[in-house]
């Protein structure tokens, strides 16, 4: 009984050993797994699937809005003239990022609201899209953001998006604001950014900006940090259009920032 005894306490130790050599195995195992995964949802969530970026930044009695016009499927590219910018009157714009299907649903929405404003006003503003302040504008994109989920009978999902309004009130002073997919609404006098490339957006943001530049500075600079910040997402970046606000009116460049894409022919 005695060697029994101690035969089966020697077995036990050895499957003891056994399993706490194993353990180390599986558990790296198991983190290489979940790190796949997480990275997986990364690129294919409803927000990031379609990719892209903004960015606004305020000067000097103006602002510059960037945003790039790339349209993925995922990692992959399906297309470069993704359009997520309404201009709303003459000193502001609109910008949405997150599920391509949304923001065009979005966009669309706002479009006629803002058109049948301008008819019902008789026309006395210049059209096709009634002028509204960037202030009154943003309420109303809020309103409608948080209006998708309770329209029916049951409370419906929220749109994937993420909008920025910016723009020039009559005073001459910049306004700029960032909403969630609920229209809950984040002021800032300095920059707001959104999309997949946000956090090398901040970074670029915060080194690089220096308050009240001119119009043709702040256009250089806004276009300088969306380059740093894409140069470090693989769901955002290739050409960005560039909106540039002032009281006196809206002008739009295309800047390239990437190599054109490969023509087999």
């Amino acid at each position: 009984p005695a060697v029994r005894r101690l035969a089966r306490e020697k077995m036990d130790a050895d499957r003891r050993a056994a399993r706490a050599s194993r353990r180390p195995l599986v558990w790296r195992l198991g983190v290489w797994m979940m790190a796949s995964s997480l990275r997986r949802c990364s690129a294919s969530d409803a927000m990031s699937y379609n990719g892209g970026s903004l960015l606004a930044m305020s000067g000097k009695q103006c602002v510059a809005v960037v945003a790039d016009t790339r349209l993925g499927a995922g990692n992959a590219l399906v297309a470069e003239g993704a359009s997520r910018v309404l201009e709303c009157g003459s000193r502001c714009v609109v910008a949405m990022r997150g599920l391509h299907a949304d923001v065009q649903t979005l966009i669309e929405d706002l479009d006629a609201r803002l058109r049948l404003r301008w008819i019902e006003s008789g026309g006395r503003e210049a059209g096709p899209r009634a002028t509204l302040e960037p202030a009154a504008l943003s309420s109303l994109l809020s309103v409608l953001l948080y209006g998708t989920r309770l329209s029916g009978e049951t409370r419906s999902p929220p749109l994937f998006l993420e909008p920025i309004i910016a723009g020039v009130d009559r005073g001459g002073d910049a306004f700029l604001s960032a909403q969630d997919s609920l229209g809950a609404e984040l002021l800032s006098p300095t920059y707001v950014v959104a999309g997949t490339a946000a956090h090398s957006l901040h970074g670029a943001c915060e080194a690089l900006y220096r308050p009240d530049l001119p119009p043709d500075d702040l256009l250089d600079l806004a276009v300088r940090c969306m380059a740093a910040g894409l140069n470090r997402d693989c769901l955002s970046g290739r050409s960005v259009v560039v909106y540039l606000l002032t009281p006196a009116g809206t002008q739009r460049h295309h800047r390239a920032l990437g190599p054109p894409v490969f023509d087999p022919s």
